[in-house]
């Protein structure tokens, strides 16, 4: 059985990593959770629920069948695999650091916002738009609050609220404010915080398309 698993976790994390396609459901017992590719079963929830509110009972245990405790398996095993797959991508983004800005960019001797993020995601599989406004269709709204490395982050930087910048999640600092990798016109691929002065004015938005 241990074998069974251990298996079906590697073909799971090989598509996540060479696709983009999203997951089918094969029952009404299974449910999509906020995070992409993540599964989370209303079966496992519901038992889970039975077994605390009777555990000071004298009742007999309730048996989380096979299929359950296989899809519990599943979803830990993929969130580890988003979790991985993040920090790879970053990873490949901070190898772009001190890269200076050029408008119209694509590589390493000079490059801006958009071509930045293409690049870095294209280095996985994951083809986004070549400008920064066309990329901010892709994917999901998520809140600060939920904002995950890898995310991605949308500024207006000419103002009327219009998309015209765009960075990649790159963590917290100690006072928990969002940072992002981006390539800034003025000092070319840097990480900047949500609270900078000519930053945070400017965002407006995460969008998730992972």
């Amino acid at each position: 059985m241990k074998a069974s698993i251990l298996g079906v976790a590697a073909v799971v994390c090989t598509m996540f990593i060479t696709s983009c396609s999203s997951l089918t459901p094969v029952n009404e017992a299974t449910e999509y959770s906020s995070r992409s590719f993540i599964l989370k079963p209303r079966a496992v929830e519901a038992q889970a629920k039975i077994i605390n509110k009777h555990a000071n009972l004298d009742v007999t245990p309730i048996e989380i069948n096979d299929e359950a405790k296989s899809m519990v398996v599943l979803n830990s095993v993929l969130e580890e695999t988003n979790e991985l797959f993040s920090g790879f991508l970053l990873k490949e983004a901070e190898t772009y650091i001190g890269t200076p800005y050029r408008y119209g960019g694509t590589t390493r001797n000079g490059i801006d916002c958009s071509a930045f993020v293409r690049n870095v995601f294209e280095t996985f599989n994951k083809n986004l738009p070549r400008v920064s406004a066309d990329q901010a269709r892709e994917g999901f709204t998520v809140s600060t609050a939920e904002a995950k490395e890898g995310d991605l982050v949308f500024f207006a930087t000419r103002g009327r609220g219009r998309v015209s910048h765009v960075g990649i999640v790159h963590g917290r600092n100690k006072d928990g404010v969002l940072e992002f990798i981006h390539s800034s016109t003025s000092q070319g691929v840097i990480v900047s915080s949500l609270n900078d002065r000519y930053w945070g004015p400017k965002f407006l938005y995460v969008k998730r398309v992972l």
